[in-house]
C-alpha cells in the first residue's frame, strides 16, 4: 500500500510491546514483484519484459516511471500487487501481454488491440523502413490485409503528406484499426497525412482496384502487406489461441497461397516502377520471388529480420 494510505491492516494490538494501531502493510517492492513475475513467466520468450509491461499496466505507470520506482525501492500497494499477480496468471496460461494490457507498441506508436485482431510484431516494423527507404516524399500507398492498421498508420505518421489506404476483410480487425486512427489523429494531422480504411478482400484484385479508385483516385506508388502466411502446423499453441485464424494461415501446403494472391493484386494496382513490400515466413522467399517475377515484377530480393531470418521481399513493377 502506498505511503500515507489510511487503510488498516487489522485490529489493534494490545500487548505491552505495542499498544497503538498496527501499521498498514506497505506492500512488496516493485523490484520484488518484477523478480517474482519473471520467475512466474520463465516459460515465455521474454519473461522479464512481460513482467515489466504487466506491472506498469496494473500500477498505471510508464516504463520509465516503473524503472525509477524499482531503482528507488518503492513499494506497491497490496491491491495493485494482487491485480498484477492476476495478470501474471493469465499470461502464464497463454494470454498475450498485449491483450491483457489492451496495447501494442509499434515503432513510434502504441496501438489498441484485443480479441479479433492480429497483434503486430516487432519484425513487421521493418516493412515500414523498407517503404520509407525506397519511396519519395508524400507517398501514396495501399496496405493490404491491414489488420490493426499498424503499417498504414506508421507510414502515414512518419512520411509527411502521405496518403495510405488500408484494406482489411475482417470487420472486427477494421474496427481496431479505426480506433487506432482516432487515437493518433493528432500525429496524422501534424504529418499532414491521411489514413483511409476500407473493408475488402485483398486477394480479389478487381475488388481492391475499385476501392483504390474510389478512395485514392490514382494508382499507388507502394503496395505493402503482412498477409496470412503461416504454413500448416507451424504456429505455436499460444498464437493459435489468441490471434484470429484468418490472420494466420496462408493456405496451400507451404502457406504461400494467400501471399501469391497478394502479389497478383499488387501487380494489378501498381504502375510501372511501383514498389511491393511483402512479409512472409522464413522459407517462403524463393517461391515468392519466383511468383513476383512471373507476375511482372523485377529485382525481387528477400531481406532478413532482426534475428537474421528471411522475413520480407521487395520488388518493383516492370513495364508491361
Amino acid at each position: 500500500m502506498a505511503a500515507g494510505s489510511t487503510e488498516s491492516a487489522g485490529p489493534e494490538h494490545t500487548d505491552s510491546a505495542h499498544t497503538g494501531p498496527a501499521h498498514a502493510d506497505p506492500g512488496p517492492t516493485a523490484d520484488a514483484l518484477l523478480r517474482e513475475g519473471a520467475a512466474a513467466l520463465s516459460g515465455s520468450a521474454s519473461p522479464a519484459a512481460d513482467a515489466a509491461l504487466l506491472l506498469a499496466h496494473a500500477w498505471d505507470r510508464t516504463g520509465a516511471q516503473l524503472a525509477r520506482a524499482r531503482l528507488m525501492g518503492e513499494s506497491v500497494a497490496p491491491r495493485t500487487a494482487r491485480a498484477y499477480r492476476e495478470l501474471l496468471t493469465a499470461r502464464a496460461d497463454g494470454a498475450p501481454v498485449q491483450h491483457l494490457t489492451g496495447r501494442a507498441p509499434f515503432r513510434r506508436l502504441t496501438l489498441p488491440v484485443g480479441p479479433g485482431v492480429f497483434v503486430p510484431r516487432l519484425e513487421t516494423e521493418l516493412l515500414v523502413d523498407a517503404v520509407l527507404a525506397r519511396t519519395s516524399a508524400a507517398p501514396v500507398a495501399v496496405d493490404l490485409c491491414a489488420g490493426s492498421g499498424a503499417i498504414g498508420l506508421a507510414l502515414a505518421t512518419e512520411a509527411p503528406g502521405a496518403r495510405v489506404l488500408g484494406i482489411e476483410r475482417s470487420e472486427a480487425a477494421l474496427e481496431w484499426a479505426r480506433r487506432a486512427r482516432a487515437e493518433h489523429a493528432d500525429e496524422l494531422a501534424a504529418a499532414g497525412s491521411r489514413l483511409l480504411l476500407a473493408q475488402g478482400d485483398a486477394t480479389q484484385a478487381a475488388e481492391v482496384a475499385g476501392l483504390v479508385q474510389r478512395e485514392l483516385g490514382q494508382r499507388p506508388q507502394v503496395v505493402v502487406s503482412n498477409p496470412p502466411y503461416v504454413p500448416p502446423g507451424a504456429a505455436s499453441a499460444e498464437v493459435t489461441a489468441s490471434d484470429p485464424a484468418a490472420a494466420l494461415w496462408g493456405g496451400g501446403p507451404d502457406g504461400t497461397e494467400i501471399p501469391r494472391r497478394i502479389i497478383a493484386t499488387a501487380a494489378a494496382l501498381l504502375a510501372p516502377g511501383g514498389l511491393l513490400v511483402l512479409e512472409h515466413a522464413e522459407a517462403q522467399g524463393p517461391a515468392l520471388r519466383r511468383a513476383a517475377h512471373a507476375l511482372g515484377f523485377g529485382g525481387a530480393a528477400t531481406h532478413s529480420d532482426y534475428t537474421g531470418r528471411d522475413r520480407y521481399t521487395t520488388a518493383h513493377r516492370m513495364e508491361s
